[in-house]
């Protein structure tokens, strides 16, 4: 932070956390969302598009994104490239059990992405106690 800013403070949050779907393929017991089925009440592309403008607005310098699994929501690409096309540094947290090659290739060319992916056991003894019974994400 510059001195400049310290002096005049911030004007808006530095980052924001996310949560844009409950929907989730597993039911980790460490889960603090309490994810599994997508909420009824979730926001649409266009609602989340205009959430991403405003933050963008706002400057806001990074988004947390997490949920549920939001690589699980179809338009959540399209909703990425959009926050870097505002200059939205995003943050997504994953269970990496939809993270494909083709997904893994795409996500690589995103400069503004960085991926935070659950790692939740060396063995499958530790592991399944945590995400389920076979749910290492091995392919």
């Amino acid at each position: 932070m510059s001195a400049e800013m310290a002096r005049r403070g911030l004007r808006a949050p530095v980052n924001v956390t996310w949560e844009i779907s409950l929907k989730c393929n597993l039911a980790c017991l460490h889960c603090l969302s309490d994810a599994g089925e997508a909420d009824p009440d979730e926001l649409s592309t266009a609602e989340c598009r205009t959430l991403l403008e405003e933050l963008g607005r706002l400057k806001i310098f990074q988004v947390n994104i997490g949920g549920g699994e939001p690589f699980l929501r179809e338009d959540f690409i399209d909703l990425l490239d959009d926050a870097h096309d505002r200059g939205l540094v995003t943050c997504v947290s994953t269970n990496g059990m939809v993270v494909d090659d083709g997904l893994a290739r795409r996500l690589s060319g995103m400069k503004f992405l960085y991926l935070q992916v659950s790692l939740d056991g060396a063995t499958a003894e530790v592991n399944d106690v945590i995400r389920g019974k076979g749910l290492t994400g091995e392919s």
